[in-house]
């Protein structure tokens, strides 16, 4: 997958039009960029202006699996993700740095770190995903 399929599979998702992501950068060998622009929509008390961190597992989420969808060919479901939150951020734009770390016939893993524009790390995830072929769809 290139980067303007991944522009497309996120344009499809109704979750992922909500969340606004930004392909930034993608390599063939499953390192992107994903850029989520801060929203209020984003927080968890607008006054503060904190992330919550659901919106951040949910780019960890995202940026894995379209990493190893990348090497991959095709869309890989999540089969786990584990998230450290280091920081909470506050009222900035938020970049998810993902790699793919291995990919196997059934699974894959992906690591993916958290910054703001300055280099600042807020969370750190790791995600399994299934990389088996897709299943013929059932009539």
């Amino acid at each position: 997958m290139n980067a303007d399929q991944l522009r497309a599979l996120l344009a499809r998702a109704e979750f992922h039009k909500f969340l606004e992501m930004e392909v930034v950068s993608v390599a063939p060998d499953g390192r992107l960029t994903l850029k989520l622009p801060y929203r209020e929509a984003y927080t968890i008390f607008a006054k503060a202006g904190t992330y919550h961190g659901g919106i951040i597992a949910s780019l960890i989420d995202v940026a894995g699996t379209m990493a190893c969808s990348v090497v991959k060919g095709q869309p890989t479901p999540t089969a786990n993700l584990r998230v450290d939150y280091l920081k909470s951020p506050a009222r900035c734009d938020l970049y998810a740095e993902a790699e793919a770390r291995r990919i196997g016939r059934t699974l894959g893993v992906a690591d993916v770190t958290i910054r703001d524009a300055e280099g600042t790390v807020f969370a750190l995830g790791r995600g399994t995903f299934n990389t088996a072929a897709p299943e013929p769809a059932r009539a």
